[in-house]
């Protein structure tokens, strides 16, 4: 019942955030190659691929965040929060079974778009290694976990329908800013998600291996915040 009501609760966000992004970033790399000239290099398509999943970036973030908003601060803002805690089972295994739904939706965001783009790119014209699209999602499926665990904290801090959304994005936005210059981007999960320390400018790929210790480090961040998230509602009084 748990894992029928947290997907009915976020199920109608979830499908048109899948279909809103899968749509536009497979439109952007079909618009790409189709507008490649005839001696275009593989590293148009390349760029394109990566710039593509530059945005794939930004509207995954905003997906997730809209998605991962709500959960019993939500419902006692709407007054029907004793509902679901009458339920026999504690606030552990409610955020639990949130959480885990919400995870199993953020990575299907990441996943079905990029399939999406290397079939469009398949059909169309010319596409990157495996490897490259692999290294693009392991990037972002792993350091976007920080933005799904702030939004998750942030929600879990603070009531409201439109408040929690806007200190979320609003967080998230300030953190680009902050992490923007050069000198502090290696510690911005932006850049990290993005690629852009790992993206080389002259064959437009993503080179070296996989970065396992900055994944480690993001994931283990990631994992604290949702702790911290878990801990504030446990305490909460409703």
């Amino acid at each position: 019942m748990l894992w029928y009501k947290a997907w009915l609760d976020t199920w109608a966000r979830f499908v048109v955030s899948l279909l809103g992004i899968t749509g536009l970033v497979s439109y952007v790399v079909f618009h790409n190659e189709q507008s490649a000239l005839s001696y275009a290099r593989m590293d148009y398509y390349y760029a394109s691929f990566h710039g593509t999943h530059s945005l794939l970036c930004i509207l995954w973030v905003m997906a997730v965040t809209l998605l991962i908003m709500g959960g019993l601060l939500r419902e006692k803002a709407a007054g029907v929060s004793a509902f679901t805690l009458a339920l026999p089972v504690s606030r552990t295994r409610l955020m639990r079974v949130r959480i885990l739904v919400g995870l199993g939706q953020a990575m299907t965001l990441v996943m079905v778009p990029w399939a999406a783009m290397m079939l469009v790119g398949g059909l169309t014209g010319k596409i990157p290694p495996l490897s490259q699209a692999g290294f693009h999602i392991v990037l972002l499926a792993s350091g976007g976990l920080v933005f799904f665990a702030i939004a998750l904290l942030v929600s879990s801090l603070v009531e409201g329908e439109y408040t929690a959304p806007i200190i979320s994005f609003g967080t998230m936005i300030g953190l680009a800013i902050a992490t923007g210059d050069p000198s502090v981007r290696a510690y911005s999960p932006w850049d990290f998600i993005i690629g852009g320390s790992y993206w080389d400018r002259h064959s437009s790929l993503l080179v070296g291996p996989l970065p396992w210790l900055p994944i480690a480090v993001w994931i283990a961040i990631a994992i604290a915040l949702i702790v911290v998230a878990v801990t504030a509602i446990e305490k909460r009084e409703f």
